[in-house]
């Protein structure tokens, strides 16, 4: 359309047209999709109609934006017996501080698992993401992670000396036994 013709009103009969035009080829399109089968089974299944007041049935980590099961932790929460009576906001809130540790976890051993050029992450990853972290190894430090291994150290007294021995240190015989 040129601009001159966006310009022009249209006069109710034309709308009228347009409306009946618009719902015609919308029940053909609605009747085309109805007689072609769908999934496996080449069965024609309808669509289900959905009431408009259904949109609140979201679970509550849906609604709060979690991975984490927000009702799990609440229901072990309940069955721990930390307090009589607990809110669905302390369980969000420890369900959120779970996963962001997770997460934080997850990271430092992707990237422990780049740098041995691994694609899967393996016990020792997650070993060596822990203890290379101050923080979480500050939170983890009573934590035995099974097949983890143990951090690679060497004791500064066990490494040999750069510069050698000096002179006199030796004593008069020139050995490093032990004199009395």
């Amino acid at each position: 359309m040129s601009a001159a013709e966006e310009d022009v009103p249209l006069s109710a009969a034309d709308e009228a047209v347009d409306e009946e035009e618009l719902e015609a080829a919308e029940e053909e399109d609605e009747a085309d999709d109805a007689d072609e089968p769908r999934g496996k089974d080449k069965q024609v299944s309808r669509p289900k109609k959905t009431k408009k007041g259904n949109e609140g049935n979201k679970s509550i980590a849906f609604r709060s934006g979690l991975c984490f099961p927000v009702a799990r932790f609440r229901k072990q929460l309940k069955e721990g017996g930390f307090a009589k009576r607990t809110a669905v906001g302390g369980a969000v809130y420890l369900t959120a501080v779970i996963e962001y540790v997770v997460a934080e976890i997850l990271e430092l051993a992707g990237n422990a698992a780049k740098e041995q050029k691994k694609s899967r992450i393996i016990p020792r990853h997650i070993q060596l993401a822990i203890r290379n972290d101050e923080e979480l190894n500050k939170y983890m430090n009573n934590v035995t992670i099974q097949g983890g291994g143990v951090i690679p150290n060497i004791h500064t007294v066990l490494m040999p000396n750069r510069g050698g021995p000096a002179k006199g240190a030796a004593g008069a015989s020139g050995s490093f036994s032990q004199e009395y």
